[in-house]
């Protein structure tokens, strides 16, 4: 932790650089972080005139726990309703509103927060008007304490300066399909990614899908739309045009049904070419809070076999819909422990183990370990986590 007059000077000069270039926020997230000793900072920003989250920026945030909140979590999240209750620059202290009882029983904080190591937070309001809703959070970890004073006199010492700057950055906080979470989070991930309209136009590629793109001729790019070998790409967009129709519906049923990873193993028809393995789902705007635009995007992911990644479960959570600690015994369990092991390493009851366990069986559609241990270890790598 450094509290320093000189940290101070430093912090602001780095936020006044983030303000003249965007990209200057992470020097200033990490410097900060580093003097306040938190685990995680996370400022999100919320347009409201369509409802969804336009902005999220921080440092030291898990990519797969920031999707996961996208998609699933902020819905439940029970400090967001209080934070925009505060006023700009008013601080809300997560643990002197939630005690350890509520805690133990909020799906919020047992599913998603705790299984990602963090506990305490503390969130103060930055911007909120007409267009836009900004928040700042500090969180620090299940083994450590809230902030105490000195950190937080620091903090409201630079406050104004923070506020400040947000204000003068205000256009950067309103939704628009050039600023979208969704696209940053997508950039971040080694998987190969592309996200496309129903009808197959590009609207955003990832280096890893760029690189695979020189290394098949199994998927292209043709004037800025996709191609697969005809009889594969007819199926293809067949399944996108079904499921956009789905979306537009009011079904209950077709809720879960779009929430599903599709698969489409890709070949010429001679066993002896190469495979090539996609994976697809449907974005739906109110499902995943406008993150990724306001209309139907199809997330489409690739496998090929020469160009595997190491096992990252990111994605399983999202894939399949499990929890960070689900997510992570299926990552153990590829890594060779026993559920007896497992439990062990992460200071767990066995039966708490095998019961995470079922539900992955459950959620993957397997029904014992080796059914499961094909599945993780034959999808794309980075669908797991």
């Amino acid at each position: 932790m450094d509290l320093s007059p000189e940290r101070y000077e430093h912090l602001v000069h780095l936020l006044y650089d983030a303000v003249a270039e965007p990209s200057g926020w992470a020097p200033f997230f990490k410097s900060l972080g580093e003097a306040i000793a938190a685990d995680s900072l996370h400022m999100l920003g919320v347009d409201k005139k369509h409802g969804a989250l336009s902005y999220s920026d921080g440092f030291n945030l898990p990519t797969g726990g920031e999707l996961a909140y996208i998609q699933k979590y902020g819905k439940i999240d029970p400090r967001a309703s209080l934070a925009r209750t505060k006023e700009v620059g008013e601080w809300l202290h997560c643990h002197q509103v939630f005690d350890d009882a509520f805690v133990a029983n909020d799906p919020f904080y047992q599913e998603f927060l705790i299984p990602l190591g963090r506990r305490y937070v503390s969130i103060c309001k930055l911007l909120d008007d007409s267009g836009a809703c900004v928040i700042f959070g500090i969180l620090r970890g299940i083994n450590d304490q809230p902030l105490g004073a000195p950190e937080i006199a620091f903090l409201d010492k630079l406050k104004p300066h923070l506020i400040r700057a947000v204000r003068m950055q205000a256009q950067n906080f309103i939704f628009s399909t050039k600023a979208l979470v969704g696209h940053a989070l997508v950039n971040k991930l080694r998987q190969p990614v592309m996200l496309l309209t129903t009808d197959g136009h590009l609207v955003l590629i990832n280096e890893a899908a760029n690189r695979l793109l020189e290394l098949t001729h199994l998927v292209r790019l043709n004037d800025g739309k996709l191609q697969f070998p005809p009889s594969f790409e007819h199926r293809f967009f067949e399944e996108c045009a079904r499921l956009e129709g789905l979306a537009r519906g009011d079904d209950g049923l077709a809720a879960a049904e779009l929430n599903e990873f599709r698969s489409m193993p890709i070949t010429t028809g001679n066993p002896d070419t190469e495979t090539l393995y996609a994976f697809f789902t449907l974005l739906v705007p109110m499902r995943v809070s406008g993150a990724f635009g306001l209309r139907p995007l199809v997330m489409l992911l690739f496998y090929h076999p020469d160009s595997v990644q190491p096992i990252d479960s990111d994605l399983l959570a999202a894939a399949f819909n499990l929890t960070p600690a689900e997510a992570r015994i299926g990552r153990l369990l590829v890594e060779g422990f026993s559920p007896k092991e497992i439990a062990s390493r992460l200071g767990t009851q066995h039966e708490t183990v095998r019961k995470q366990l079922q539900a992955i069986y459950r959620k993957t559609a397997t029904n014992r370990q080796s059914e499961l241990m094909r599945l993780m270890l034959n999808l794309p790598s980075n669908a797991f986590d």
